[in-house]
């Protein structure tokens, strides 16, 4: 489980992210850090905003560090359930996104 110290400085630290891409928070919008229970924050981890989450959509600002992974996840379709749709861009920095197929031979 992550301290307090170690949450407020993964905000503050995303903060610096955002406003490096341009980004500007209202004050009821909050910054979330996720390390999915592995304690390991700044290998698998990272930071978010939540503009609407339902269960077909959602638009958040995902913030990654240099070296921060978000694990692999999907929402498929299911008897009774439709499944969701995601959509990334990149606004600041460099993303790699592992996807399904041959892998590029010598990404940049």
């Amino acid at each position: 489980m992550l301290t307090k110290e170690q949450v407020s400085k993964a905000q503050s630290i995303a903060r610096e992210f955002l406003h490096k891409a341009g980004i500007v928070l209202s004050p009821l919008e909050e910054i979330e850090v996720a390390d999915f229970g592995l304690n390991d924050l700044y290998t698998t981890g990272l930071q978010l905003v939540t503009y609407i989450n339902t269960d077909r959509v959602c638009a958040k600002e995902l913030v990654l560090t240099p070296g921060q992974t978000c694990p692999e996840h999907k929402h498929p379709p299911l008897p009774g359930y439709p499944g969701k749709e995601e959509t990334f861009r990149c606004r600041y920095g460099t993303v790699y996104l592992y996807v399904e197929g041959e892998p590029t031979p010598n990404p940049s």
